[in-house]
């Protein structure tokens, strides 16, 4: 691999998160070695505020509108996720996926310090193995509009998830992708980077990638497939 690229800052104005929850956790924060003490392996500043800001763009207020979130982790990023909900007057919840028991225990103590855990379910396990069977539960064909896809990162994982929700999304659905870099070298695995190369062949639709954002590895991408014009 690669030596780690951080593109995660730290001298920003707390005041600037969505949820006064992740600025506690982020206040006196100075480095990836404290933050992941505080908010676990997150995105976070400004990963936190573009994933809000474009969910507060895009989401239908008119409608119930459902988030899919693979790779909970210690709940940070979910905890915007459902900010946006709330903040964009959206009646709807955040499914979000993990795979450690561990996790989603620190993960819930986190969403309720931040007033949003009636606004989210957990489901614990492999995304691969339980996303087909929940997504067939509680989501119609062709509606889903917002996804983000961050548990494993290994190149047929992304893809196997992403195959997952596919039938699922609507037309102008929002997919977004953490850790982007092309972080392997050699014969090792080409993890996100090359799950999102093979995108335009087998999926077509836009890819839209942002190199200095999140942690290692650095950069988030968003894919749709059709934008409503």
């Amino acid at each position: 691999m690669k030596p780690p690229i951080f593109h995660r800052m730290f001298d920003y104005d707390r005041r600037l998160l969505p949820n006064r929850h992740l600025a506690t956790l982020e206040e006196g924060v100075g480095s990836i070695g404290e933050a992941r003490k505080k908010t676990g392996a997150s995105i976070g500043y400004p990963g936190w505020g573009l994933i809000y800001h474009m969910l507060l763009s895009h989401l239908d207020r008119s409608r119930e509108e459902t988030i899919v979130e693979t790779g909970t982790n210690w709940g940070s990023t979910t905890i915007v996720l459902a900010q946006a909900l709330i903040d964009a007057g959206c009646r709807g919840r955040v499914i979000t996926f993990e795979l450690e028991q561990d996790n989603v225990d620190i993960a819930k103590q986190n969403l309720a310090a931040a007033g949003v855990g009636d606004r989210v379910e957990i489901v614990v396990g492999d995304s691969r193995q339980n996303l087909p069977a929940t997504l067939k539960e509680s989501i119609a064909p062709s509606s889903l509009r917002f996804a983000l896809l961050d548990a494993s990162h290994l190149e047929m994982d992304v893809l196997a998830e992403f195959e997952c929700v596919l039938p699922y999304l609507a037309s102008d659905a929002l997919v977004v992708f953490d850790n982007t870099y092309c972080l392997a070298e050699g014969s090792e695995d080409r993890r996100v980077n090359g799950a999102l190369k093979q995108f335009p062949d087998r999926y077509g639709g836009n890819l839209i990638n942002l190199e200095f954002v999140s942690w290692y590895t650095p950069g988030l991408a968003i894919w749709q497939r059709h934008p409503k014009l």
